[in-house]
């Protein structure tokens, strides 16, 4: 898989030297399955909270493109809604253990082969196996 950022911290992205901190200062919006186009878009927005940098990001996307494997687990209706935009953590993980989606690797970049995960405090679980994973901020 290639990408054009690290993961730090399971929560943290690092881009171009700077880093975002997903859970605190973004807000998960939701995603789009384009699949004639076989990828995945996942977006999110700037939190509106005044713990916020003033010069953070409006808005970040990744997209997922030649994916070979997806998952999407919908959010548990027992939690409230708002904990569906926030992120719990972000990793690469083994593509041979896709029944596990609640261990965390300290990886930076992806292995060959890796999967992608991204799991939510609402429950909400996206994992995929692609081609690529570009991030985009505005």
């Amino acid at each position: 898989m290639k990408c054009n950022f690290k993961i730090r911290n399971y929560l943290d992205i690092e881009i171009d030297g700077r880093i975002i901190d997903l859970h605190n200062n973004f807000d998960f919006t939701g995603y789009q399955h384009n699949e004639p186009l076989n990828q995945l878009t996942i977006s999110f927005v700037k939190s509106s909270g005044s713990w916020v940098p003033a010069g953070e990001f409006a808005a970040l996307s990744f997209t997922l493109k030649g994916i070979n494997y997806l998952r999407l687990l919908p959010p548990d209706p027992e939690l409230p809604g708002d904990e569906d935009q926030c992120l719990m953590s972000v990793t690469f993980y083994y593509p041979d253990d896709r029944e596990e989606d609640y261990w965390l690797l300290a990886k930076e970049l992806p292995d060959a082969g890796d999967d992608i995960i991204f799991r939510f405090r609402s429950d909400r679980v996206i994992r995929a196996n692609c081609d690529s994973v570009i991030l985009e901020a505005i």
